[in-house]
């Protein structure tokens, strides 16, 4: 019977974070402020679309109103 032994993991590498340069962060500011999806940032309508039941297909929400879908499938 073959004996196991325990080989050490090595050490994670830490990830350098690089800040944005400034262009982008006035940017990023700009979109946020308009209500746009930034990168790095959670999208919440995104979420808000994912996290609906899977049988959600008769009925669709858009901008927040409940509409039915069409039934000429």
């Amino acid at each position: 019977m073959p004996t196991m032994v325990a080989v050490p993991r090595p050490a994670p590498v830490p990830v350098q974070v690089h800040p944005d340069p400034p262009i982008y962060q006035a940017l990023y500011s700009l979109w946020a402020s308009q209500g746009r999806t930034v990168p790095g940032r959670r999208d919440a309508e995104w979420a808000r679309l994912a996290a609906g039941p899977v049988w959600a297909d008769r009925t669709v929400r858009v901008n927040g109103t409940l509409v039915a879908r069409a039934d000429g499938r």
